[in-house]
């Protein structure tokens, strides 16, 4: 019989006893003893007596006690009160399972095996629950990522769990030949030559990484977490495993994350490798427009060509000519060629103090706000108004390679230098 809050208080308010007698075998809810507790009734079992309904749980299997035993039992050593304790909970849950009501701190384990929900294996079932909906989530990130190929091998290894979940349950071996497309074994050798495979060494996660592999990183340690819990399930005091089967399918699943993760790295580190920039420090030097290099060289004078630059059509010049500022000069100043339509001079911040005029940084062709100073040549001088910058960091490029790149000229982009000192320009 089972004792809910709602009979007794149809009942209670009817006669309002102080003492309630029910029938062996009955079951107390927990409402319904608080309830008994409320209204300070006491509880006595047909053949049994007065019950102590102070007990975290209750029924007809619960001993007889007087009030003052009640007194004794908070006097008695903790291990006594625990032992106690525990032949009481098996008391009620065997009282329990022959009235036909499984206690909610029980469950199934298979069909007519009840245990804790404490039980190593039901803590494995849960991880793996979880582990599941971790899979989900990452998926719904991988679509706003854009990357359909991921989500498409993670539904793959859901799949692969809900069949662990089902060989375990069942009892029935666990047997798989390939996930994406690899056999245990080479799951395995690709994990752990990832330099062979991939490309790329086995490195720290980094944040540098980006966001999808830190994510499948993640999942990989939380199907790590998964195969921790098997093992408890599923291995005893002596080291023997029962499910070795179940062992080996979840540590392949952290095989196959490092797989993925790698692979996410080798497919960016490939497409950095495909934008690569040749890096340089330019030295002063100057452009001059065709009215001012005939004014200091002479009329018709036409640059000579020293040597060619990476840009194409671009070339460093034999010519040298003086820049003069209000403190002091630069001498032997490279022109470079071909000419432009206006002049103007690329120095550094060092070079602005030596010459005593204010550094400007600005992009190739803007002029307003810079500075102006003389040049000196070997036939004449240029009082030059403005054109004098520290020139902004600026890449080079083809117009095939912006393009291919969707990149237009004024676009700002990062550089990052890979080198004993790495760095990224902003």
């Amino acid at each position: 019989m089972i004792v809910t809050e709602y009979e007794l208080r149809a009942n209670w308010h009817k006669t309002k006893a102080k003492i309630i007698t029910l029938p062996p075998g009955s079951v107390i809810t927990p409402s319904a003893r608080d309830f008994i507790r409320s209204k300070g009734i006491d509880v006595q079992i047909e053949g049994n007596g007065l019950q102590d309904i102070h007990k975290s749980t209750f029924s007809s299997a619960n001993q007889s006690i007087d009030r003052s035993s009640r007194l004794q039992s908070f006097q008695e050593p903790n291990v006594l009160r625990e032992t106690q304790a525990q032949a009481i909970a098996q008391a009620q849950a065997q009282t329990s399972i022959s009235s036909g009501v499984k206690p909610e701190h029980m469950t199934h384990l298979r069909t007519g095996a009840l245990v804790t929900k404490t039980h190593p294996v039901i803590a494995y079932r849960g991880q793996l629950d979880l582990f599941q909906c971790e899979l989900v989530e990452a998926q719904g990130f991988f679509l706003q990522a854009g990357e359909e190929e991921l989500i498409l091998k993670l539904e793959e290894i859901s799949v692969l769990c809900r069949e662990l979940m089902v060989s375990e349950v069942k009892q029935e071996p666990f047997q798989w030949a390939t996930l994406m497309g690899l056999t245990p074994e080479e799951l395995r050798e690709r994990s752990h030559h990832p330099k062979k495979y991939f490309g790329i060494d086995h490195t720290p996660l980094s944040y540098s990484h980006g966001p999808i592999v830190a994510k499948l990183h993640h999942l990989r340690a939380k199907s790590r977490e998964v195969e921790l819990y098997a093992n408890r399930a599923f291995t005893d005091e002596t080291g023997a495993c029962s499910r070795t089967d179940l062992i080996q399918a979840l540590n392949r699943l952290s095989s196959a994350f490092y797989i993925l993760a790698c692979e996410a790295r080798s497919r960016k580190t490939q497409e950095l490798n495909e934008k690569r920039v040749p890096l340089g420090t330019s030295n002063r030097h100057i452009h001059l427009s065709q009215v001012d290099l005939e004014a200091l060289f002479g009329k018709n004078y036409a640059l000579t060509v020293q040597k060619e630059l990476s840009q194409p059509g671009q070339f460093a010049a034999q010519e040298t000519v003086t820049i003069v500022g209000p403190k002091g000069s630069l001498e032997k100043v490279r022109v470079l060629g071909p000419v432009r339509k206006n002049t103007q001079v690329e120095i550094s911040v060092t070079d602005c103090f030596k010459l005593g005029i204010k550094p400007v940084i600005r992009d190739s062709g803007q002029h307003e706000g810079t500075p102006g100073l003389q040049i000196a040549g070997p036939v004449g001088k240029v009082d030059l108004k403005a054109g004098v910058m520290v020139a902004s960091r600026h890449i080079h490029l083809h117009s095939n390679d912006a393009k291919e790149w969707s990149l237009k000229d004024g676009d700002r982009v990062c550089v990052k230098v890979e080198s004993q000192r790495p760095m990224v320009y902003e």
